[in-house]
């Protein structure tokens, strides 16, 4: 699928980083390598198996700005989740923008044969999946009547860019929760790719479902739909709220930050996001307490961390949520 990536410092020389794990001769071969250069440090973790599934993970902190260039020899479909960090997709060489995310987002882009530029914004850590899989196969899984259809046979055909929505979906706990098992995955080999596959299939059996009902609440809410300033206010409340875990905002701190009332805030937050507030910050917390304690964090540690005052009722809501006990996570490192 992809052939090199130039990982390049704009405001210095290019640093050269060949892709090398494309999968031969029907073996799993994964990558996983330090980084710092030309204002750039962190981990990468790539991954490509037999079946044509090429999954990447990249925690990079940047003192300056950063591209990578994709020279991308066939056509293929990019899942792309930011977990932190903001990235923009340029497509034809880099001339035209496709695509910006901020943490917490996720799409489907289909990629077509040409060069594709990847960039990000120094501060914030850039934490991101990126799978890559055949147009192929995304097709095989994808009913006639989902509303990706259509826009996917048709960027195929004429081989153009295309996302599967027009706005970024917000990403779930649940689907934050297999991409970091495929990361952690304690299995080799043929087992390895098994797993991955599965995994994956999983992945976007949840999300084009939940991108159909996305669609369908869109819809019936067409005779009611909210102004794009007041959908871009309702995506300030939740930036807000993510940054805020410890020490969580009232409903009315909320709505007077974003120049509104609490009224307003509670129902345009649901019909933008889908759910409340409150259920919205609960989702955000514990998925970055799942992240913690995978990453070796103490249980008492990670309830601190997402603004627990007692370790029970974190263990309580962890439990609730995932239906085990954060212990058990944890004993997974």
């Amino acid at each position: 699928m992809i052939n090199t990536v130039n990982i390049q410092n704009l405001a210095a020389e290019k640093m050269f980083c060949p892709f090398t794990i494309q999968s031969e001769g029907g073996m799993i071969r994964e990558s996983r390598r330090q980084v710092d250069k030309g204002g750039h440090a962190g981990s990468i973790y790539e991954v490509s198996t037999p079946d044509g599934i090429n999954l990447g993970y990249y925690n990079v902190a940047s003192t300056k700005n950063g591209e990578v260039v994709i020279n991308n020899q066939q056509a293929f479909l990019q899942l792309s989740y930011t977990i932190s960090g903001k990235k923009s997709y340029r497509v034809n060489d880099g001339s035209n923008h496709l695509v910006s995310f901020v943490k917490q987002e996720y799409n489907y882009l289909f990629l077509p044969e040409q060069r594709i530029h990847l960039c990000w914004e120094p501060g914030e850590r850039l934490e991101t999946f990126e799978i890559g899989i055949s147009p192929d196969l995304m097709m095989r899984f994808l009913p006639e009547e989902h509303p990706f259809f259509p826009v996917l046979k048709k960027s195929i055909t004429e081989n153009v860019p295309a996302l599967m929505s027009p706005i970024n979906l917000s990403l779930p706990t649940r689907s934050s929760a297999i991409l970091y098992d495929m990361l952690q995955c304690p299995l080799e080999g043929r087992y390895k790719q098994l797993y991955l596959k599965g995994k994956i299939t999983e992945l976007m059996a949840l999300q084009l479902e939940e991108y159909e009902q996305f669609m369908d609440r869109n819809m019936k809410a067409a005779g009611k739909a909210l102004k794009q300033e007041e959908i871009m206010r309702m995506y300030m409340v939740r930036d807000i709220v993510v940054s805020n875990l410890q020490r969580p905002c009232s409903l009315i701190d909320l709505a007077h930050q974003v120049g509104t009332n609490e009224a307003y805030l509670k129902k345009q937050f649901k019909q933008v996001f889908g759910t409340t507030v409150f259920g919205y910050l609960q989702v955000i917390k514990m998925g970055e307490a799942r992240k913690m304690l995978l990453m070796g964090q103490s249980v008492s540690e990670v309830a601190y961390l997402t603004g627990y005052k007692h370790v029970a009722h974190f263990t309580r809501a962890f439990k609730k949520h995932f239906g085990v006990a954060p212990h058990v996570i944890r004993s997974k490192t």
